[in-house]
């Protein structure tokens, strides 16, 4: 909270334990981006659904220029997963409360860096 840290990993259920924290680092320009990782388990539809995931809606609605007044323009959302069919896009969409316009990125689940074998 005293700014040392450029990126820092918390697990959504520690989030959401912090937003009071969180905002008073928001009011001070110490929050450029939230990035959601894995955000599938946000969706009810999801093949890994987790309950607290469901619940980081809350970063749309609290830290928005509409709610901390030293911010110029809302504090970004990125949801990254390589795991959702269009039935989870959607309801990620909807349950992190972002717009018909955001931008959505896909690419292929091909991974040539990935290999699997089987031995007997």
């Amino acid at each position: 909270m005293n700014g040392v840290y450029s990126i820092v990993y918390v697990c959504p259920e520690t989030v959401l334990r912090l937003i009071e924290p969180l905002k008073r680092l928001a009011e001070n320009n110490g929050i450029a981006l939230f990035a959601i990782d894995e955000v599938h388990c946000v969706s009810k539809w999801g093949h890994d659904f987790r309950p607290d995931y469901r619940h980081l809606s809350v970063l749309r609605e609290n830290f928005s220029a509409a709610h901390i007044r030293s911010l110029r323009s809302d504090i970004p959302l990125m949801a990254l997963t390589a795991t959702a069919t269009l039935l989870v896009r959607e309801d990620i969409r909807k349950s992190l409360l972002m717009s018909n316009e955001t931008k959505l990125i896909l690419t292929s689940f091909f991974r040539p860096n990935l290999r699997f074998s089987v031995s007997t």
